[in-house]
């Protein structure tokens, strides 16, 4: 009992001499780094800042000024390695996104500079046949003026070869709202992607019944699947095989497009999009989920050796203006679900 009281008596001392908290810990440099490296893409982009804190006032009233979050004279290279060795390296370009058109997402931080690092060099995609030929990008990052440096290492993903229900041999797409009726989608997997998403967009025009000319393009989104695993050994080439049920198409387009009796709607024709994730990208995707349970603290999650963010690969791969076919321009214009939307 004698102990407990000398050790109250300890701490209510000690909290009477101290009356500062430090809640901040020593500031360490640390860059945050975003790029997702896309063979499809004619041109790529990283996203590179710089993590900070104030610990002697509000960090937010920071957030404003460019130098906070940027530092332009980092050094910015990459590392092409074919099987293990070294085949290439890339510079990235420093370039401001807003007079390139790509326009930072508005909040909190400043928007105005936009600062990218470009890579207009095109990305190699890991491939399986003949033989087998893997691509491993490595990012440095580096500060010539501390010396602090961070990097990351990323397999590129590879093509996604799309069958059915659009491929090289078909011409047109075929969604019928009847029973039993299913959209068969089948693909070959893209070698070292860990998992697909599939959205189809549907396109079709508003046309005002007492003014044709004045027309309005629109669209509706459909979700075939999200996250769909593929081969674990990540090799590529597997085929995969699945169905939707075609009413669902319809049952979207009830829901998403408005009944008015001044419009005339004409079906114009669809894109579908593959969008295939890389190993570090799919993990850094499931970690930030939101979270449904008691428990709202998540892990974090980065590949960036000493520093923060993702670096990884995805392969878009895109079928666009698919014509729709004259089957289905007739059950948009008689199925109980579209009959009212007045496609013609």
């Amino acid at each position: 009992m004698l102990k407990l009281r000398n050790l109250l008596v300890v701490l209510i001392l000690w909290a009477g001499c101290k009356n500062e908290v430090e809640v901040a810990a020593p500031w360490k440099e640390t860059v945050v780094v975003y790029g997702l490296l896309d063979p499809a893409a004619s041109v790529n982009y990283l996203r590179i800042q710089k993590a900070y804190l104030d610990p002697d006032g509000n960090a937010f009233q920071f957030t404003g000024i460019s130098d906070s979050i940027y530092n332009s004279n980092l050094k910015v290279k990459l590392y092409v390695r074919l099987n293990g060795n070294i085949i290439d390296s890339i510079f990235p370009t420093l370039v401001n996104g807003n007079d390139l058109g790509i326009e930072k997402d508005s909040g909190m931080f400043a928007n105005e500079p936009n600062y990218l690092y470009q890579i207009n060099k095109p990305i190699k995609d890991s491939k399986l046949s003949p033989n087998p030929e893997d691509y491993e990008y490595e990012l440095i990052v580096q500060n010539p003026q501390t010396g602090y440096m961070c990097g990351a290492k990323a397999y590129t993903v590879g093509y996604l070869e799309p069958q059915a229900p659009v491929s090289s041999s078909t011409n047109f797409i075929n969604i019928q709202d009847k029973t039993n009726s299913y959209l068969i989608i089948s693909y070959r997997e893209g070698r070292k992607a860990k998992a697909y998403d599939m959205i189809m967009t549907f396109w079709y025009k508003d046309i005002n019944k007492n003014n044709p000319s004045d027309t309005v393009l629109r669209t509706v989104k459909w979700n075939l699947f999200k996250n769909k695993l593929t081969d674990p050994s990540l090799r590529g080439y597997e085929l995969k095989i699945t169905s939707v049920s075609g009413s669902l198409f319809y049952d979207l387009l009830e829901n998403n497009i408005k009944v008015d009796t001044n419009l005339v709607r004409k079906a114009m024709y669809c894109d579908i999009e593959f969008f295939g994730a890389g190993v570090d990208l799919y993990t850094y995707v499931e970690v930030n989920k939101p979270s449904i349970g008691i428990v709202q603290k998540k892990p974090e999650y980065s590949n960036i050796d000493n520093g923060l963010g993702i670096f990884s690969s995805r392969y878009i791969t895109r079928i666009t203006k698919i014509p729709l076919s004259a089957d289905m321009q007739v059950s948009l214009q008689n199925s109980v679900k579209t009959k009212a939307l007045n496609f013609k």
